[in-house]
C-alpha cells in the first residue's frame, strides 16, 4: 500500500467524515501522546502498528492546509527575491514552496512522513490501508537515507504518477513522463546551497543578477496579463518544461492541483469549506499588505482564481 494512489472518491469519502478542521493539530501532536498513554514506546512502534482512528484523517487534513499555506508563503518570498535578481535565495525559497506543496498533496492522499515524540524521537510513515474507514499503518520501513527530503519526493511521484488529474497542465507536475531530470528538486537546492562555488553567482557577477531579474520579469509580466485560471494553466504548462522557469511554474501548478483536488472534498465538508474560504481571504489580505497600491503581482490574480 506504500505506493497506492487513492481515487478522488476515496479521498472525498475519507475527509467528508472528518468532524472538524477548526482546531488545527498535526498527526505527530495527536499520535505521540496517545501512543505513550497506551503504553507504546519507540521500540514497540518500530515493529509497525495498525490503527483505526478518524482523528488521524482529521489531522492529515489539518496538515494538508498548513503545508499548502507554507507553500504559498514561500512563493511570495520567492517572488520578492526574484524581483531583486537574488537568484540563489529565490531558487532555494522556491524549492521550499515546492517541497511544502508535495507534502500537502501527500496528506490529501492520507499519508505523511513525520516524527513521533515517544520515549525517544522516531521517524515514521503514516500509510492508509483503508482510507475510507480510517485504517492506517504506522511504519519505520522504507524511509530511505533522507526521509526529510529525498523520500517525500520519491513517494509523491510514485503516487501521483497514477493519479487521475482534471487538467493536462497538472500532468506536468504529476507524471514522471513529463518531469526532466532531476525529478527530485532537492538536488538543485543542494547544489545551490551546499556545493562549493555553485551558488551566489549573482554576488560576483552583476551581469547574471541583471539577467535573472530580466528573466523573472518576463515570466511575471506574462502571467500578470492572465484573467482566468485556464489562461494561467495554459502558460504554466508551457513554462513547466522551460529550463530556467520550470521550478517556478511547477509550484503554482502544484498549489492549483491541491486546490482542485480539495474542491469536491470541501463540497462534502462544511467545516473544511469554511476553513478554506478563511484561508484564501487571509492569503489575499497578506498579498494586499505586501504589494500595496499595485495590481501587477500575478499572485494577486492567481489566488482568487483557485478552485
Amino acid at each position: 500500500m506504500l505506493r497506492h494512489s487513492w481515487l478522488a472518491e476515496d479521498q472525498k469519502a475519507a475527509f467528508s467524515a472528518s468532524p472538524s478542521v477548526q482546531s488545527m493539530q498535526s498527526v505527530s501532536a495527536y499520535l505521540s501522546p496517545w501512543l505513550l498513554g497506551n503504553g507504546w514506546n519507540a521500540e514497540r512502534v518500530k515493529n509497525g502498528i495498525c490503527l483505526q482512528d478518524v482523528q488521524i484523517t482529521v489531522c492529515l487534513m489539518h496538515q494538508a492546509l498548513k503545508f499548502l499555506e507554507n507553500a504559498f508563503c514561500n512563493t511570495v518570498g520567492h517572488y520578492i527575491l526574484a524581483q531583486k535578481g537574488m537568484e540563489t535565495w529565490a531558487r532555494v525559497t522556491n524549492y521550499y514552496a515546492s517541497f511544502f506543496s508535495i507534502h500537502s498533496l501527500l496528506c490529501i492522499q492520507g499519508r505523511t512522513i513525520t516524527r513521533l515524540n515517544l520515549d525517544k524521537a522516531l521517524n515514521v510513515q503514516i500509510v492508509p490501508l483503508d482510507f475510507r474507514n480510517h485504517i492506517f499503518a504506522v511504519t519505520t520501513k522504507h524511509l530511505g537515507r533522507n526521509p526529510h527530503h529525498d523520500t517525500p519526493w520519491k513517494r509523491f511521484y510514485e503516487i501521483y504518477d497514477r493519479y487521475s488529474v482534471s487538467h493536462p497542465a497538472y500532468e506536468r507536475v504529476s507524471r514522471t513522463a513529463y518531469i526532466t531530470e532531476p525529478t527530485d528538486e532537492s538536488i538543485e537546492r543542494n547544489a545551490l546551497n551546499y556545493k562549493p562555488f555553485e551558488g551566489f553567482r549573482e554576488v560576483h557577477d552583476l551581469t547574471r543578477l541583471r539577467e535573472f531579474s530580466r528573466l523573472f520579469t518576463d515570466y511575471a509580466s506574462n502571467l500578470e496579463t492572465k484573467a482566468s485560471l485556464e489562461e494561467f494553466l495554459a502558460d504554466l504548462e508551457g513554462y513547466a518544461s522551460d529550463p530556467e522557469r520550470k521550478y517556478f511554474a511547477r509550484v503554482l501548478l502544484k498549489i492549483a492541483l491541491a486546490a482542485d483536488i480539495l474542491l469536491p472534498i470541501r463540497g462534502a465538508n462544511v467545516a473544511l469549506q469554511n476553513e478554506w474560504t478563511k484561508m484564501k481571504q487571509k492569503w489575499q489580505d497578506f498579498l494586499n499588505e505586501v504589494f500595496p497600491n499595485t495590481s501587477k503581482c500575478y499572485l494577486l490574480k492567481f489566488v482568487p482564481l483557485l478552485a
